[in-house]
């Protein structure tokens, strides 16, 4: 994963410490509030003082690494999912989660192209996390890509 060429790394990353507030815009915008307003109204103190902390001065870099760290979060959650579920089936979902992402995210200075260029270290990453084996199994690293090549490009 790219970080910015002033990042200290690991834990003091601004993209590490951006992330989960970026998955919980995506929670949000999948939920429905969509507004930007609403989001920032519905965020709590914690994501506030985490955006205030490293939210200035932060390079689009940054913010890339946080919304790719976030998207890989959230499509990892489709594994946790009790149900069999076909490759095709998980795909879509893929997809859709994807999707939904980048227009979660559309009001955040992040390089959307960085999806397709760092896909397959997005699908490794994900691989690595994923809460269950037979379920992210069904999705290989073409599929991955693919989804992400569609779309950035769309």
């Amino acid at each position: 994963m790219r970080s910015c060429d002033d990042c200290p790394g690991s834990t003091v990353c601004s993209g590490h410490n951006l992330h989960p507030v970026m998955v919980r815009v995506y929670d949000l915008f999948a939920a429905g509030t969509t507004d930007k307003f609403d989001i920032l109204i519905a965020l709590d103190d914690e994501d506030e003082a985490i955006l205030e902390r490293h939210s200035v001065n932060v390079s689009q870099v940054c913010w890339t690494k946080a919304a790719l760290l976030a998207i890989v979060e959230v499509v990892g959650r489709l594994g946790l999912a009790d149900e069999d579920i076909s490759a095709d089936d998980m795909e879509a979902r893929v997809f859709e989660t994807i999707r939904t992402a980048r227009d979660a995210f559309a009001r955040f200075p992040w390089h959307l192209d960085e999806l397709v260029e760092q896909a397959p270290d997005l699908y490794a990453l994900l691989q690595d996390n994923c809460p269950r084996d037979e379920l992210c199994d069904k999705l290989s690293k073409r599929a991955f890509v693919k989804v992400c090549k569609a779309i950035a490009y769309a």
